[in-house]
């Protein structure tokens, strides 16, 4: 009974007799506490540890990054040096081999004017079409081209076009590393040149040497700095790139290639009204390979087709009403919209360079 008394006033909460040790009662989420407390004492200390090592490190001179700086040198200094050349022959830009050199090519002929005594100094897009052309004849940008009927001046002409020097032209404008500028001819023709922006400049500060020199031989005169400009010669009827020394060549642009081909005469079911039935060429087709070729171009693809049949036609033209003359005007049907645009008169459609005084777009 005395037992069961003494137990009693332990649970209600009695003092324990004078000398005995302390009791505490332990619940289950107290264990866990103290397993955390301990973890934490263990952690404290391994971290202090490591700060008496890394200060003993410190005073002996084993803290090499340490040391790099007390000289005034970077660690990584080495590294740099080897970017750095690298960057010398190769394009960082993120931009493709032929964007770049595209770019770099128009900003040889371009320039925004930075006060009011400057020019506002743009390239024609028909000169770029001809500089284009001639790049890929020197193997200098990897594109493509096709002759397409163009006017010249007054005249209509088949003119050898790059569709992936265009598709680039139009990318760089929708990156803002071109400027577009729209204006009118003295024969009321839509004109588009080309400026080198801001952006594009910063973008040229990271293009490779070996870049700008396959540029350089494109566009200058051999062995000079005196860049190259397209001229158009009435009388010949052909493109010229001449220097300010006198220097001139013959472009080839203008030139047709030819390519050999067979074909057979089509004519629909739904146009026939009796009359005898056409006559196939299908067994001559080997004779195309028998034929001499003009192209200039390195030719890296070959498409074969079977069983085509290609219908020419021709459509009765009532000419364009001024609805669509104002939009080829503005450009509205082109795939980059917008830019700058001026009231200027442009007199000499088939040269190179355009001046405009500030202000003026």
């Amino acid at each position: 009974a005395g037992a069961g008394r003494a137990g009693r006033a332990c649970e209600r909460g009695a003092r324990p007799p004078a000398g005995a040790p302390a009791m505490k009662k332990v619940l289950p989420e107290d264990e866990g506490r103290d397993e955390e407390a301990e973890d934490e004492e263990d952690e404290e200390a391994a971290d202090e540890e490591d700060d008496e090592e890394a200060a003993g490190d410190a005073k002996g001179g084993g803290n090499k990054k340490g040391g790099a700086d007390v000289l005034g040198l970077d660690a990584d200094s080495d590294s740099d040096d080897d970017d750095s050349e690298s960057a010398g022959s190769a394009s960082n830009t993120g931009l493709t081999e032929a964007q770049n050199r595209l770019l770099y090519l128009i900003s040889l002929y371009t320039h925004a004017a930075r006060t009011e005594d400057e020019k506002e100094e743009w390239i024609r897009k028909q000169a770029v079409q001809v500089l284009i052309y001639e790049g890929i004849v020197l193997q200098v940008l990897d594109y493509d081209y096709a002759p397409s009927s163009e006017m010249i001046g007054l005249r209509r002409a088949y003119f050898n076009v790059s569709q992936e020097g265009k598709s680039d032209l139009d990318f760089l404008r929708e990156e803002e590393l071109l400027n577009g500028l729209k204006l009118s001819s003295k024969e009321y023709q839509p004109i588009t040149c080309y400026q080198i922006s801001e952006k594009g400049e910063e973008v040229l500060k990271k293009l490779g040497k070996q870049d700008r020199e396959a540029v350089h031989e494109m566009v200058y005169e051999p062995g000079t700095r005196e860049l190259l400009k397209v001229t158009w010669d009435e009388g010949d009827e052909v493109f010229y790139l001449v220097s300010a020394t006198g220097y001139r060549r013959k472009s080839t642009v203008m030139n047709t290639e030819d390519v050999s081909y067979v074909s057979s005469a089509y004519i629909p079911q739904c146009l026939r009204h009796g009359g005898r039935p056409t006559l196939s060429n299908a067994h001559r087709a080997h004779e195309c390979g028998q034929g001499d070729s003009a192209i200039r171009d390195e030719l890296d693809e070959v498409i074969t087709l079977n069983s085509v049949s290609v219908i020419v036609s021709e459509f009765i033209p009532f000419g364009t009403n001024n609805i669509v003359q104002l939009n080829n005007n503005i450009g509205s049907t082109e795939r980059v919209q917008g830019g700058f645009f001026t009231a200027n008169i442009d007199k000499d459609t088939s040269g190179t360079k355009l001046e405009l005084n500030p202000g003026l777009t």
